[in-house]
């Protein structure tokens, strides 16, 4: 058997065939009027009755090949596909229109018409057949037509039009059934993808088509629910290509509770599944700011943290670190090892306070040098100051673990605060034999209390206390301003119990290719700002460095909702190199970080995301100058007035980065299903790799 052969017929199947776009279609008319941009439909009520109607918005084929035989020419293998736009006048419309007219006048006032009569009784033939006549104004989408790869024939389809003949020549259909499928899934291979299919790699290289919702052509539902179970239904498959939102940007528009979040899940879950079977990391990020992704959800009853705790870590406030999956978004603002974290949470909420002593306070470098090898003297200093800030952390009421707190101090030093000491009733403090104090944490706030009485007596070694540390100091006593109190508000941020910073472990986990939900549901809003810019900041601060030292980038994708807060033009209009959502913004795609985002304020975001948008799927919105914003991108001005009139939940306009047209979308809802689903493909990925 020919390998080659039978993979061509394994992937690129009969199906395919240009001709199979006209077999589950039915005849509605013919072109009349043609260009390369639109054209005008012949058609009648007989025609449009047997095909279910033509809605606006919806797919026709046309065609010189008759259903199911060969052409008579090779040029004429090919199929074009128009969308509907709207009536259109036939050439003689006046007529028409005074014959309709006429006829309706007939039918309302005829005397003595029968309970049971029918306008058919009343009208003649040529009059009942010429009214029934219309016309329908169609733009041309593209052309459908067979290339050849590998020695098999794969549909192929170009956004325009070669040429076109005598108008007589196109019949035109609307295809539902296995045809509408063909349109509204393509394509089902690319070219490049077919190139690539060989014996070894058939897994590798086939496509993952993942089923999003269904073709949806109108906000009204009857004719799709009565055709649902029909031959001819139009509420076909919609697949997309998965590895399309991998490293790519995606917009998510559309109003408040219609389907916005449900579309984030899907494509969450979808990706997870695909990374499981190939066997490939993707990290994926999710901030949650109402909780809908790590709890159970009241409209789907699912949550994505159901797939289980091997594969989605969940970060919220107030975790304890005991139960699976579930991990703290607090740090422990006594560790050592944390102290940066620590030091860049209180320099972050107290940036905005303008007064002389609490600029004096973030002055001081409570950090400093990684190893007391590279400055002896700033690390003693960092040491002493870094005692100060937890003596002030004490009396703010934070709440300590068991800790020693460790500093150098000189004899006259350790002398004078001892004499304090003991006047104020304490027991004396001895440094060791190097010269080093091991004060309890029980211990600290009353050695620095000690300390500030000390530094005024005569002898005191003054230069011991530097600048930055009498900076904390003051803060400490709180004889200025607000002092430690200042610092009350962080007390959410701090877990006695946490080693580790949570940016790493987010970035750590998103490393092992698992699903990272930030539940942002608890905690005041300015405390979750920071969270989550603190978080994005870590991965595009990571990601740069890698792109620096030339390693291969993580495969990572991110998820913001209320995106109009973070990608305003403001923002990039004065744009801050630490604003994290504007670097993530322009450094994404450089860094092959796939990026999610959700809003229903399409004119807020700035135009540079936009423009280098890859994937779109828009809901309903209600207000035109959004509309109009919208409208500048693809074909979403033909669609422009029913984003505004369709309140409908997840019924979508859908353009992705390979598919080649708009594909008008009903959601389909996140359900259990799924999860199941990417569950099965884990567990099978586990069992492939025992």
């Amino acid at each position: 058997m020919n390998v080659q052969r039978s993979i061509g017929q394994r992937i690129i199947s009969e199906d395919l065939r240009v001709q199979r776009l006209l077999e589950d279609a039915a005849l509605i008319g013919g072109i009349y009027t043609m260009g390369f941009e639109e054209c005008l439909v012949l058609t009648n009520d007989l025609w449009k009755h047997n095909a279910g109607g033509i809605p606006q918005h919806c797919f026709l084929v046309a065609s010189a090949m008759q259903p199911g035989e060969a052409p008579e020419e090779a040029e004429d293998e090919e199929v074009i596909l128009l969308r509907v736009v709207g009536p259109a006048p036939l050439p003689a419309e006046a007529e028409l229109v005074s014959v309709r007219a006429e006829a309706m006048r007939e039918i309302v006032t005829s005397e003595g018409m029968e309970a049971s009569s029918t306008p058919s009784a009343i009208l003649d033939v040529l009059t009942r057949n010429e009214i029934q006549f219309s016309a329908v104004r169609t733009k041309i989408l593209g052309t459908f037509y067979e290339a050849e790869v590998n020695g098999e024939p794969l549909l192929t389809f170009g956004s325009d039009v070669e040429t076109f003949y005598s108008a007589s020549r196109y019949k035109v259909y609307k295809p539902y059934g296995r045809s509408l499928s063909i349109i509204a899934s393509y394509p089902e291979a690319t070219p490049g993808e077919a190139q690539g299919y060989r014996d070894e790699r058939v897994s590798e290289s086939r496509p993952t088509r993942v089923r999003i919702g269904t073709v949806r052509y109108t906000s009204s539902t009857r004719r799709r629910q009565q055709d649902a179970g029909s031959e001819r239904s139009t509420a076909v498959p919609v697949k997309v290509d998965i590895e399309d939102f991998i490293a790519m940007k995606t917009a998510v528009f559309g109003m408040t509770r219609m389907g916005k979040s449900n579309t984030m899940k899907t494509l969450a879950t979808a990706i997870f599944q695909h990374s499981q079977e190939r066997g490939v990391r993707v990290g994926q990020l999710l901030f949650d700011p109402a909780g809908e992704y790590a709890n159970v959800n009241v409209q789907d009853q699912t949550a994505l943290a159901q797939i289980g705790t091997d594969y989605v870590t969940v970060f919220r406030f107030g975790a304890s670190g005991r139960e699976a999956g579930v991990r703290s978004l607090s740090t422990n603002f006594f560790a050592d090892q944390t102290i940066g974290v620590t030091w860049s949470i209180i320099s972050a909420y107290l940036s905005q306070n303008r007064s002389n002593y609490v600029q004096s306070f973030l002055a001081a470098d409570v950090i400093g040098p990684e190893r007391p090898e590279d400055d002896r003297s700033a690390w003693y200093r960092a040491q002493r100051r870094r005692a100060v800030l937890y003596a002030t952390l004490l009396r703010a009421d934070f709440k300590p673990p068991s800790l020693t707190v460790r500093f150098a101090a000189n004899k006259d030093v350790v002398a004078a605060v001892n004499t304090e000491l003991q006047r104020g009733g304490h027991n004396c403090v001895q440094a060791d034999s190097r010269g080093n104090l091991h004060l309890a944490t029980s211990d600290l706030q009353v050695w620095m209390d000690a300390l500030i009485s000390a530094k005024e007596t005569p002898g005191f070694p003054t230069d011991w206390v530097d600048s930055g540390m009498d900076a904390l100091l003051t803060v400490f006593k709180g004889s200025v301003g607000s002092g430690y109190r200042l610092l009350e508000p962080l007390r959410v941020f701090h877990s006695p119990a946490k080693t580790r910073d949570y940016a790493e472990e987010v970035l750590a986990e998103l490393v092992e290719g698992k699903i990272v939900i930030v539940d942002l549901s608890l905690g005041s809003e300015a405390v979750l700002k920071f969270i989550s810019e603190r978080i994005i900041n870590h991965v595009v601060t990571d990601a740069a460095r890698r792109f620096a030292d030339g390693k291969a980038p993580h495969n990572l994708q991110i998820y913001l909702e209320e995106a109009q807060r973070l990608f305003n033009r403001d923002r990039f209009m004065t744009p801050n190199e630490a604003d994290p959502y504007v670097r993530l913004a322009k450094e994404a795609a450089k860094f092959k970080i796939g990026l999610v985002y959700a809003t229903q304020e399409v004119t807020s975001v700035d135009p540079v995301i936009l423009s280098n948008t890859s994937n779109w799927v828009v809901t309903h919105l209600n207000n035109r100058i959004e509309v109009k914003e919208l409208s500048k991108y693809y074909d979403f001005e033909d669609f422009a007035e029913l984003t505004l009139k369709a309140e409908d939940v997840g019924f979508a306009r859908l353009k992705t980065r390979s598919g080649r047209y708009i594909i008008p979308t009903q959601v389909d809802l996140f359900d259990a299903a799924r999860i199941q689903s990417a569950c099965r493909a884990a567990q099978a990925a586990n069992e492939a790799r025992r």
